[in-house]
């Protein structure tokens, strides 16, 4: 699961965000998209941190205004060798 990480809300805020649930997700997601933003984890693992497809992530990275072809090298040849080792994803 990962370590427990507490941050005071003001009830302002978590009243905008719903419940304490939806407030926990939603500072998960924003953590983990702004390391995307930074170059500091690529999109393939963002995805598993979000125990989201990659094929869902380029929605979510466009909510989050993040262009899905702004890479490093490096991050590049992660996702590129993740994304080779899926199986071929079905027409739906």
């Amino acid at each position: 699961m990962g370590q427990p990480l507490t941050i005071d809300l003001p009830d302002e805020l978590l009243q905008v965000l719903g419940t304490a649930e939806e407030a926990r997700q939603e500072a998960k997601t924003a953590l983990i998209l702004d390391l995307v933003r930074r170059g500091k984890v690529s999109r393939t693992r963002a995805a598993e941190f979000l125990q989201i497809s990659i094929w869902d992530l380029p929605a979510l990275l466009a909510q989050y205004q993040i262009p899905w072809f702004d890479y490093s090298s490096e991050a590049l040849r992660e996702d590129l060798k993740t994304l080779a080792s899926l199986p071929p994803r079905s027409s739906q």
